[in-house]
């Protein structure tokens, strides 16, 4: 009766190890696939500053002053909460959400507009580029 329970005992651990690795092929699998589907969805844009790189990884992203903003820019020309930035259906667009100095996009004063490729935004006395990600090139 004791080997019995051993071999039970070995089975169930054996199960729960193989439904521990099914979920764990699952979960890699849904994250590459995210990864596509948010690449296909952003077109793998991000914004760049002198050397400053500022990935736009989700489909909202606060740009301003305060430390609460995805894209922090520690400038007092840029107001604490200046712009919003958002994605849907692989269209750009950036939003003045009340700063004091004003979006502008390539050189015209904005309320709410839709980027393209190689937009300059300026925020204050701050210039962006609106570019396509650069990938790291392996040697």
């Amino acid at each position: 009766m004791n080997s019995l329970n051993l071999i039970l005992c070995a089975a169930a651990i054996a199960a729960l190890d193989i439904c521990i690795f099914v979920l764990i092929i699952t979960a890699y699998c849904e994250k590459r696939s995210s990864k596509r589907n948010w690449h296909e969805l952003a077109h793998d844009m991000e914004l760049a500053e002198q050397d400053i790189i500022y990935d736009l990884g989700c489909d909202e992203v606060l740009i301003g002053r305060h430390a609460s903003a995805d894209i922090r820019l520690p400038d007092l020309s840029v107001s604490r909460y200046h712009a919003m930035l958002t994605v849907s259906n692989g269209i750009w667009t950036i939003k003045d959400i009340g700063s004091k100095s004003g979006v502008f996009v390539n050189g015209n004063l904005i309320h709410e507009t839709i980027l393209h490729e190689n937009d300059v935004i300026k925020l204050g006395n701050r210039r962006l580029i609106f570019r396509k990600r650069r990938q790291e090139r392996v040697r």
